[in-house]
């Protein structure tokens, strides 16, 4: 089973169980996967960031921790579009994910 280390409390977070939402973003002919998973010792959101370079080697880091607020609404702006796997969307939550988190 995979697992993700919570960046709050370290805790190893499961797929099937932490991982509430995903989208894949296209940025100058990359392809960024964002996965967002919520803890559930300390209730915070990790933010897994795939970065498929179209020149280059691939790369994986996280971002976080983010607060229960910002996580659900990262997830709200994922379910509301219609096709997140799809990179080439041009809906209002792909342009409001662009760097993984809603901008302010």
């Amino acid at each position: 089973m995979r697992t993700l280390p919570c960046l709050k409390c370290h805790e190893a977070m499961a797929l099937n169980a932490e991982r509430k939402a995903g989208i894949s973003i296209f940025v100058m002919g990359d392809e960024y996967l964002y996965s967002y998973w919520e803890c559930a010792s300390c209730q915070q959101w990790t933010i897994e960031s795939y970065h498929d370079r179209f020149l280059g080697e691939s790369s994986v880091h996280c971002l976080g921790p983010f607060s229960p607020e910002v996580g659900t609404e990262c997830v709200r702006l994922v379910q509301a579009c219609p096709h997140p796997g799809d990179k080439n969307c041009e809906c209002a939550s792909h342009h409001a994910l662009y760097y993984g988190v809603p901008r302010s």
